[in-house]
């Protein structure tokens, strides 16, 4: 009996950890279809695509930039081909064999020095050789089977059509940096990529960017190529429509280099909308060089080729800031254009002479003599009826100080003195002298050749400003528009009737019979205001901003001839130039002009 009482206990123990042992087996099979639940149902999309990712990969094949063309269509920047060769690794080789690099030389007939291109995705295809011409890349195509792992595919490369007249309008393309794709990497952008620097290609870039093909690949767990699924082709990017006249360009070209120093900046404006028909920034450089080793004189260039002065550059604006001093007087003073005051050559201003760009002075003049031929002495006697506050205010009033706000990248927006900026730059008082000089344009006051076509644009318009752009409209690859420019304007500079009507007269006078005549035109009514811009490193700046046709505007121009010496001598012919080509108006001698003994204003 005893036993019997032993063996049911030892079987009830039994049973007890018989189902323990079945509730934890339960409980760990819950566990594990909950898990496999978990990792195949509701995790399941995100894992197979995490094991693609790891299984294929797509070699990058750049795709072409898009298109720009300047107003009529025709090509500013296009594309051209080069030839890369590649090696992509596979499962029995992971670098190219001595005998495939040996073989190779032979029909490049140079050494190849094998580099991981970090420009492609993935980091372990390598470039052989770039820059094949068609024939080398044929012979590549012929040796296939003895160049085990080497493919050539297509790179797109950069053409630049008058390369270095557009050079400052265009700009150029150069490979991401670290920076840029550490910034841009959110907007797609990635290593290897190529990206706009300057111009339009870089304020367009967005929409310049082609979307990127090459292989599908299979991969094992090194990265090294088992197979390839398809070819993805790359799509070219948006085709960019500018409203540059490639003649009007190259006009402008021309006249810029051919003038006294070669050097400065000259902006066309269509006066109807604000778009820009010519921009020239001298000296420029040759776009299609870029990323060559050719590229990097530029750089140590002290002539800084690479600065576009037209937006960039800052200049005192000289006379023709009489502009905005004459606008102020006809506006806030009692001129009566019947007086007139003795220009002897100089004027005093306490224990201080003040002296008229001609030494021997103007005679008698009155506002419109005195504005035609850039009187000091008459704007030195209205700066100190005006006052700085005022002169100021119709600086302002015009726009300068600030930027134009054109679709390009980098413009500075000048500087207007005032009292203040005086004592906390100098610790000194603003005295009268200062209002003198800044009455004409002298000083610290600092404008762009862009802030000066601008105006005179406005000024050819009544006071009406318009925005300047450059691109009009932007067409993708469907052949949607992306992008189209609508004609934007500021706040309309709210001038008397009786101020516009005299300032017309006097800058129409200027070109008449005054310091800019040298862009007259025979059947065409010009006007325009010369000025000459001190220039603490050397001979002068010339000046000239104008508006033709004078009675109904089509065109504005400014130009600055940087050293040039006098507006009317050496900035008027670069506009006149430019009147000719625009007018079609043959290359005639300029109208036979008694040449200033001195520099003109």
């Amino acid at each position: 009996m005893v036993w019997q009482k032993e063996s049911k206990f030892i079987y009830e123990i039994f049973l007890e950890k018989h189902k323990i042992i079945l509730v934890f087996f339960a409980l760990l099979f819950i566990l594990l279809s909950v898990r496999l639940f978990y990792l195949q149902i509701l995790k399941g999309t995100h894992y197979r695509k995490v094991s693609d990712q790891q299984r294929m990969y797509n070699t990058h094949e750049r795709a072409p930039r898009g298109i720009i063309y300047s107003d009529n269509g025709s090509m500013m920047v296009g594309n051209d081909f080069t030839y890369v060769a590649l090696f992509y690794p596979f499962e029995q080789q992971e670098t190219p064999s001595d005998e495939t690099i040996e073989q190779l030389s032979k029909i490049l007939k140079r050494d190849i020095k094998p580099t991981i291109d970090r420009g492609w995705r993935y980091g372990r295809v390598v470039k052989l050789a770039d820059n094949l011409t068609m024939e080398e890349m044929f012979k590549i195509q012929e040796k296939k089977l003895i160049l085990s792992g080497i493919s050539v595919v297509k790179e797109p490369r950069r053409v630049y059509f008058y390369p270095e007249q557009n050079s400052h309008v265009t700009g150029y393309t150069g490979e991401i940096n670290a920076e840029e794709v550490a910034r841009l990497y959110e907007q797609g952008y990635k290593p290897g990529d190529y990206v706009g620097r300057g111009g339009i290609e870089q304020y367009y870039d967005r929409f310049l960017q082609g979307t990127d093909g090459g292989w599908q690949l299979e991969v094992n767990a090194k990265g090294n190529q088992t197979r390839a699924f398809k070819y993805i082709h790359p799509e070219i990017g948006a085709s960019v429509h500018s409203t540059i006249s490639q003649q009007l360009q190259n006009a402008a070209y021309d006249a810029l280099k051919n003038s006294a120093t070669g050097r400065g900046a000259v902006v066309v404006l269509d006066t109807k909308t604000g778009a820009v028909k010519a921009l020239v920034s001298l000296p420029g450089f040759d776009t299609n060089k870029a990323g060559t080793r050719e590229f990097a004189k530029y750089l140590k260039d002290k002539d800084l080729p690479l600065f576009n002065r037209a937006l960039q550059a800052l200049y005192p604006p000289g006379s023709i800031f009489k502009i905005v001093t004459f606008a102020a007087a006809v506006e806030l003073l009692d001129i009566n254009l019947k007086e007139t005051e003795i220009c002897t050559g100089s004027f005093e201003l306490g224990d201080r002479w003040y002296a008229c760009w001609l030494k021997s002075g103007h005679g008698r003049v009155n506002l419109i003599a005195a504005m035609a031929q850039s009187c000091n002495i008459y704007f030195y006697d209205l700066a100190l009826k005006l006052g700085v506050r005022n002169i100021e205010r119709f600086a302002r009033k015009f726009y300068l100080g600030e930027r134009t706000g054109i679709d390009l990248p980098n413009e500075k927006k000048g500087f207007i003195p005032n009292p203040e900026w005086k004592k906390m730059k100098t610790k000194m008082s603003w005295l009268q002298g200062d209002t003198l000089i800044f009455a004409i344009g002298q000083g610290a006051l600092s404008v762009t050749p862009i802030q000066m076509a601008d105006m005179i644009t406005a000024v050819a318009n009544r006071g009406v400003y318009l925005r300047p752009y450059i691109v009009d409209n932007i067409i993708n690859i469907k052949g949607e528009e992306v992008f189209k420019h609508t004609v934007r304007t500021r706040d309309t500079i709210e001038l008397s009737e009786e101020t516009w009507d005299l300032l017309y007269e006097s800058l129409v006078e200027t070109v008449e019979n005054g310091t800019g005549r040298r862009s007259k035109l025979s059947g065409i009514k010009v006007a325009g205001k010369t000025g000459t811009a001190q220039n603490p490193h050397g001979e002068n700046h010339a000046w000239f901003v104008t508006f033709a046709p004078a009675d109904n505007p089509e065109i504005a121009i400014a130009v600055i001839v940087e050293a040039g010496g006098g507006g009317g001598l050496n900035a008027v012919p670069v506009a006149r130039k430019i009147y000719e080509s625009y007018f079609g108006i043959e290359d005639i001698e300029e109208e036979a002009v008694e040449k200033p003994k001195r520099k003109n204003r």
